[in-house]
């Protein structure tokens, strides 16, 4: 049984992983080598336990009870009794490769490893992991981790279904929704069904069938506004199999399809408009600097988080 989790790397998604473990009863060890990287990952708990309470979503208990279940340390020797230990370390495979070997040699037998890479192939990152080569997965969380419901699971080529079981039974008790992943493809589920809606989207730009801002209108009008309360498959259930069917077939030889260089994406990284970040992307955010933007993204999600909850228990 699960009753401790490691969290390895306290950036965008370590602390989010740890955030989420932490509210819902479970102790976390959150390492990181560089201590103002943990002092940062605690400001930003104490900022979101707020927000959360200030957008009526609230927690069983207090913020001090919470910080109670939370350890911080700059040692990877911390994580050594946990029962189960998520990598979230920058996306290079030998800094991964190197966490895998260490956290193989001072774990518990019995202790679980995951790796939340969202790039990289889980079989590369266990490629040196001897002790622990039937309780290794990947864990994908989505970013932001604490708030997006969706975490895949895919096994490692020998995990046993016992430690697959015990991931599962865990991310669902603490409020995550989860999905196996059956091979392992590169991009798994969701990013590569994101990445074929994006290489789509770029080229009607570039074909200047639609401008920027009623592109993303449709999208969030339309697609998007569907898909905050039901899934692909039930948005096709609903419209018909069989007008889906004549759909694909007339639309499909239509759909962008190749490899592509959009010089859309090109043009305006190269005269450094890189989105939220650098003030101007797409659209421009004047004046308030990332984080205003981004706790203004995630206040509208955990109200859609709230809204997906009541339609989940209703399912």
């Amino acid at each position: 049984m699960i009753q401790k989790v490691g969290v390895i790397g306290a950036g965008t998604m370590g602390f989010g992983i740890a955030f989420q473990f932490i509210t819902n009863g479970i102790p976390v060890v959150l390492q990181d080598i560089k201590e103002e990287s943990l002092n940062l990952a605690k400001e930003k708990i104490k900022t979101y336990l707020t927000i959360f309470r200030e957008e009526e979503k609230s927690f069983k208990d207090s913020d001090e009870g919470i910080f109670d279940r939370l350890t911080l340390s700059t040692s990877i020797q911390e994580v050594a009794d946990c029962d189960l230990v998520i990598e979230s370390a920058t996306e290079n495979l030998e800094l991964k490769q190197k966490i895998f070997r260490q956290l193989d040699e001072i774990c518990a037998e019995h202790a679980i490893l995951t790796s939340n890479t969202s790039s990289l192939k889980l079989t590369d990152i266990i490629r040196d992991v001897e002790k622990h080569k039937d309780q290794v997965m990947l864990t994908h969380f989505f970013n932001p981790a604490h708030i997006v419901p969706l975490v895949e699971l895919l096994k490692g080529p020998e995990t046993n279904q016992e430690s697959y079981d015990e991931v599962n039974a865990l991310m669902e008790k603490v409020g995550k929704v989860t999905i196996e992943v059956r091979k392992e493809k590169p991009g798994l589920v969701a990013n590569r069904i994101q990445t074929a809606l994006a290489r789509e989207a770029l080229s009607l730009l570039e074909e200047g069938v639609v401008s920027e801002k009623d592109l993303e209108s449709a999208i969030f009008a339309g697609p998007g506004f569907r898909f905050a309360t039901s899934g692909l498959l039930k948005i096709m259930d609903f419209g018909g199999l069989d007008v889906w069917d004549i759909v694909m077939e007339q639309l499909q030889p239509e759909i962008e399809s190749n490899v592509c260089s959009f010089s859309v994406i090109k043009e305006k990284t190269e005269q450094g408009h890189l989105g939220v970040k650098a003030s101007k992307g797409f659209f421009e955010y004047p004046g308030k600097g990332l984080d205003h933007y981004v706790i203004e993204r995630d206040r509208s999600l955990i109200q859609q988080l709230k809204t997906f909850d009541k339609v989940q228990g209703g399912n």
